[in-house]
């Protein structure tokens, strides 16, 4: 009698713990795309079957089943939609789509994103994402001249094609009454992660005792995303009014997904002139979580 009962009961646990993971199993019926990180730092990328206190199975994109102890697991996280794949492995986004080293593209910013731009760690500028569409921000040096404030207005029309309009207007100089600006339009085609945009606007300066001048202004601009921690850029402006030129080629390096730094050659020169000087462009910009 003795033996029927503890047979009983040791068939009463296994019974128990087969069921307690047969729903813990079924607690990631459909866990959507995620990745898996194991603590040797690899990464595999596909939907959880199942998942108990031994191992965590997984099904890959390529349809293989991967069985994985649990022990080794470091993290699941869930992508989105959006998510930006590079040989078939997710990166972070580009943390800045909405600006290229300089020109602002037609990618909106976040709602409640900020960011901080430094330039040569000399000149400034600090973004805000007011609405989903909505941006305004405002750039300074550190002698507290220029000083403008920016805007711009950003216009969905699908997924691969933006609209934006927008400004900048400010002074120059401590006292001397002259004030600049430019007004444009831009059109972005691409992602945020590979896209190229031409923008036109309208630029002007205006000094109290000197006059001032105006041109219009044409610029074409582009992003290409080449791994993980890298983007080749490039953003080319003219004024053909005075027959001005400066650009050049740019990388983007990600130090992770709220940082970057920008490093260039960019070219100066107009018409009639004997040669066009190049000149390194530094930047760093950091996106602050909302």
């Amino acid at each position: 009698m003795k033996h029927i009962i503890i047979c009983l009961l040791l068939s009463f646990s296994i019974f128990s713990i087969t069921v307690a993971q047969d729903k813990e199993q079924k607690s990631r019926p459909d866990s959507g795309l995620v990745v898996l990180s194991t603590n040797s730092d690899e990464e595999f990328v596909g939907t959880i079957v199942s998942e108990d206190a031994r191992e965590v199975s997984m099904r890959l994109q390529n349809g293989k089943m991967l069985f994985i102890p649990a022990y080794a697991v470091k993290s699941i996280r869930k992508l989105s939609s959006s998510t930006f794949f590079i040989k078939g492995k997710p990166v972070f986004p580009n943390p800045h789509p909405s600006r290229y080293f300089y020109t602002p593209s037609a990618i909106p910013m976040d709602k409640g994103e900020v960011y901080i731009q430094s330039v040569y760690g000399l000149a400034y500028q600090v973004q805000f994402g007011v609405t989903e569409n909505f941006s305004i921000g405002a750039t300074t040096s550190l002698l507290a001249t220029p000083v403008a404030l920016t805007a711009k207005y950003s216009i969905k029309i699908d997924e691969k094609n933006t609209l934006a309009f927008g400004g900048l207007a400010g002074i120059v100089g401590w006292g001397t009454q002259t004030n600049l600006g430019i007004g444009f339009g831009a059109f972005t085609h691409g992602t945020k992660e590979s896209n190229i945009t031409f923008a036109g606007g309208f630029a002007w300066i205006n000094e109290k005792n000197n006059g001032g001048g105006n041109s219009a202004v044409m610029s074409l601009s582009g992003n290409q995303r080449l791994s993980k921690n890298l983007s080749l850029m490039g953003e080319l402006w003219y004024l053909p009014e005075v027959g001005v030129f400066f650009g050049g080629p740019c990388f983007r390096l990600y130090n992770n997904k709220k940082s970057s730094f920008d490093f260039g050659i960019w070219s100066i020169g107009a018409k009639g002139t004997g040669g066009a000087p190049f000149i390194p462009v530094v930047g760093y910009t950091y996106k602050f979580e909302k």
